[in-house]
């Protein structure tokens, strides 16, 4: 649960950091990162929750950059006067990774990454 509410909160905050500081992207109205940044925590989420053990932690961390970059790049065209290049979105997803990188670390130190055995 914890996990979750991290995302929710970290991802947005990412996504208009990297609007402001990034020539490559760009969102007018500050609910458009909030919005991204929100379905890419859920997703993300979502994501962890079916792959993420001890053994696939390298490939769910591609994966997550894969599909951060995939949803980057394509809800910019959702948003009125919003964009994103390739490369700010390739910037991007580097972070939201580099994040993941050290919460997938802490779930699977924890032990909260582990999955219960279905009967």
């Amino acid at each position: 649960m914890l996990n979750i509410i991290l995302k929710i909160i970290v991802v947005p905050i990412v996504l208009i950091l990297a609007s402001n500081l990034l020539p490559g992207v760009y969102f007018p109205y500050l609910y458009q990162p909030i919005v991204t940044g929100v379905v890419l925590a859920i997703v993300g989420h979502l994501l962890e929750w079916a792959l993420l053990k001890k053994g696939a932690f390298w490939i769910t961390l591609g994966i997550d950059f894969v599909i951060s970059a995939i949803f980057l790049y394509t809800f910019a065209y959702f948003y009125q006067d919003a964009y994103i290049t390739v490369w700010g979105t390739v910037l991007t997803s580097a972070v939201l990774t580099a994040i993941e990188f050290l919460v997938h670390l802490w779930l699977i130190g924890s032990g909260r990454a582990r999955k219960e055995p279905s009967i």
